[in-house]
């Protein structure tokens, strides 16, 4: 019983520090006007540096995009690709996901965006799900073209 005790408190600790909250209108218009910044640029070549955590499995990928399609994937701390067979997303990928998250508004969602290009730099979605959750970080974009 403490045990159960200890698992429930440490819970509700987690849930109080999460910094995420409902969907509002705000947030819905910032997604909309940085996915319209993304596709202004003037590239469609580039590499990235991805990490997520979703459930508690962690990926870490060097992604390079050729013409909006994944051309290569390269984990940092091997020099090879990952060992691990799974898709790997484009910048527009995760916007695909954060626009899902709030059409679903099952989520609840944080989204930071990089300053220059509008990509996210973080997404943050939780569900009410147990292991329902993930969290992307993208860093070091670097146009191709």
């Amino acid at each position: 019983m403490r045990a159960l005790m200890v698992v429930l408190l440490l819970g509700a600790g987690l849930i109080a520090c999460n910094g995420t909250r409902p969907v509002s209108d705000t947030d819905r218009a910032a997604l909309a006007a940085h996915e319209a910044q993304w596709a202004a640029r003037s590239f469609h070549s580039y590499a990235y540096d991805y990490s997520e955590t979703q459930l508690s499995r962690n990926f870490n990928a060097r992604i390079t995009v050729v013409n909006d399609t994944v051309s290569s994937v390269i984990d940092p701390q091997t020099g090879q690709p990952p060992a691990t067979p799974r898709t790997w997303p484009t910048i527009d990928g995760i916007f695909g996901e954060a626009d899902l998250a709030v059409q679903e508004g099952n989520f609840t969602i944080s989204i930071e965006y990089d300053d220059t290009y509008g990509y996210p730099t973080l997404f943050s979605a939780q569900s009410n799900n147990p292991g329902g959750g993930e969290l992307v970080r993208t860093s070091n974009l670097q146009p191709l073209e």
